[in-house]
């Protein structure tokens, strides 16, 4: 149910709570857009008394912090994101307080921390963001019992572009397009049928695990960070190292993808002997071993040729451009694991780098799901 208040010749939609907590969020609200005090130990002690009366249903906490967007949505608009911010934290200090001196008792607490994540990616900060986008799929999960909530902050971290209702499905639309132009180039690479709805159906909606997909779609916001940057600052040897360490998290879900459907492999070696294995493009464990040798006897040697797709065995057997992909996440993998150097291959070529990763990720999606 909702009440409309006028402040300031402004009108004001907001939830219906009841008293105490009705007047004191008129009391936040003037404060906001008229530019009254508020005692704020008032506003808490009114917040402590509504979650003492709603004790445990989320659909009352939800309202409770909903009631806070208008002054959010204010602030967003003005571009204020730190004000933005500040009110999020301002609407979970009674509720902290109450879990705080009720031990074993809880507010839901999804929805302030998806707005504030939400602020907090705007803004630009993506390891904040993503840490309190993850804070709040972890309330939702503790709220429903589910491990894959449908919330709009799982939508975020599981890249779920069909779920409309989510406040920032722009973020989530951007990501999928990103995702979709890698796709592309797998398939014309190729020369196969593979889509974003199958990528989703066949491997976001149901991963290997949880932490397999949090860690793309986290890999994803800051590979198109790295994108929005002008070529001149990232032509360096920290670059390449920034670099190195996001293409190695995506050998982690390269791997994880794999191993899922190669239970008997220990090592990214055997996942990768069970991948080609799979394409109709074998290689031999030997044959794979021999790869490994070049990549630690010259990494940017190695790399530069499986990038150009002229990579062959000691034997002299050229390598198709699947085994080339998959020699380089198998030299990659090697590499970030073992050393905090980079090559220069990385920062010069970054985006080819790049897509042969996730040609191999597409690949293993393709051919094993």
């Amino acid at each position: 149910m909702q009440r409309t208040i006028i402040i300031g010749g402004r009108e004001i939609t907001t939830e219906a709570l009841g008293q105490p907590i009705d007047s004191a969020f008129d009391r936040l609200h003037e404060a906001y857009f008229g530019n009254l005090a508020l005692p704020w130990q008032e506003f808490s002690d009114a917040a402590l008394q509504f979650f003492d009366g709603n004790p445990t249903p989320s659909l009352a906490h939800d309202a409770y912090f909903n009631t806070f967007t208008v002054i959010w949505q204010n602030f967003l608009n003005q571009a204020r994101y730190d004000d933005a911010e500040h009110i999020w934290g301002l609407a979970l200090q009674p509720a902290q307080q109450w879990e705080q001196a009720r031990p074993g008792r809880r507010v839901h607490k999804g929805t302030p921390y998806y707005f504030w994540a939400m602020t907090t990616l705007l803004r630009g900060d993506t390891d904040k963001g993503y840490l309190l986008i993850h804070q709040a799929v972890y309330e939702d999960v503790r709220t429903s019992g589910q491990q894959t909530p449908d919330t709009p902050g799982y939508a975020l971290v599981s890249l779920n572009y069909a779920r409309v209702a989510q406040a920032f499905r722009p973020w989530v639309l951007e990501q999928a397009a990103f995702l979709n132009d890698l796709i592309t180039n797998y398939t014309t690479a190729h020369h196969r049928t593979l889509t974003i709805e199958d990528v989703k159906h066949r491997f976001l909606d149901t991963p290997p695990t949880t932490e397999t997909v949090f860690l793309l779609t986290y890999t994803l916001a800051r590979l198109i960070k790295l994108a929005k940057l002008p070529n001149h600052i990232v032509n360096n040897p920290f670059a390449g190292q920034l670099e190195l360490n996001l293409l190695f998290d995506i050998t982690l879900v390269i791997d994880a993808a794999i191993k899922a459907k190669n239970l008997a492999g220990q090592h990214f070696s055997h996942h990768a002997e069970h991948l080609l294995s799979n394409t109709g493009e074998r290689l031999t464990g030997d044959q794979i071993g021999d790869i490994n040798g070049q990549f630690r006897n010259s990494f940017d040697t190695a790399l530069r040729a499986a990038l150009d797709g002229t990579l062959t065995l000691q034997s002299g057997a050229a390598l198709s451009r699947l085994q080339c992909d998959v020699a380089l996440a198998y030299g990659l993998r090697n590499h970030g694991a073992h050393n905090t150097g980079t090559a220069a291959t990385i920062w010069n070529r970054f985006p080819e780098v790049q897509q042969s990763l996730f040609r191999v990720l597409f690949a293993a999606i393709d051919h094993l799901y």
